[in-house]
């Protein structure tokens, strides 16, 4: 993948080789440089999602599915593992915070 920084960003990069990219969101979207599936991301952790059915996510992507509101559920206490191939396009996911593995 080829990131670049720029001067207004919303999201923060980190490779495995300790390179860090500070990015416009979009920006990821629009190149598809999106794919952060292994990745850790703080969907999840930093960001929840409840749909009409009051069942929990990591983020509007649904990453993972933590419960429901009316039952228990535990937000994460650390990133997790992406499982998509690609990003939602959703700013809010966008921007969380993603580390190469």
């Amino acid at each position: 993948m080829k990131f670049e920084n720029h001067q207004y960003y919303n999201s923060e990069i980190l490779l495995s080789n300790g390179d860090k990219y500070q990015v416009n969101a979009n920006w990821l979207h629009n190149e598809k440089l999106d794919n952060w599936q292994g990745w850790s991301c703080n969907a999840g952790f930093t960001r929840l999602d409840i749909d009409k059915d009051f069942n929990v996510h990591s983020s509007q992507c649904k990453n993972d599915n933590l419960g429901n509101i009316f039952t228990e559920w535990q937000p994460f206490t650390q990133p997790s593992p992406c499982k998509l191939t690609r990003c939602t396009g959703c700013t809010d996911d966008l921007i969380q915070h993603k580390k190469e593995n």
